[in-house]
This record gives structure tokens, C-alpha cells and sequence, in this order.
């Protein structure tokens, strides 16, 4: 599922909330090679995990 943040700050903010939840969780870096500048963070990966959990932390998040 692909959700959607307003800023790289909420980005940064639901990915920390997903671990101190206990959710595997990573920042993704982009390289640089497409539209944006190498090294902006453009993707947060929550899980695996159940589903309920993951809501707790992107349930108030849009779909992309």
C-alpha cells in the first residue's frame, strides 16, 4: 500500500513513530538518478506486520 506525507518531516515522524511502536521500519534514500536530488528521502517502509498495528502509526495517512 502506498501512503501519502505532506513533507519529508511527517516522513521522518511516522517512520519514528512506526519504531518506537515496535515496526520494522527504514528510511529509503533516493540515488539521484530520476527527479530529485540525490540522497532526499522519498520513501518510509513499515513492516511486515499486522495490519492493525501499522494503522496505529499511517492510519490517518491518505492513499498516494
Amino acid at each position: 500500500m502506498v501512503l501519502k506525507v505532506d513533507s519529508e518531516q511527517e516522513l521522518l515522524e511516522v517512520v519514528r513513530n512506526a519504531k518506537q511502536s515496535g515496526l520494522i521500519s527504514v528510511v529509503i534514500q533516493d540515488a539521484g538518478r530520476t527527479q530529485v536530488e540525490s540522497g532526499t528521502r522519498t520513501v518510509g517502509g513499515i513492516g511486515p506486520a499486522r495490519g492493525d498495528l501499522i494503522d496505529k502509526v499511517t492510519g490517518h495517512l491518505k492513499l498516494f
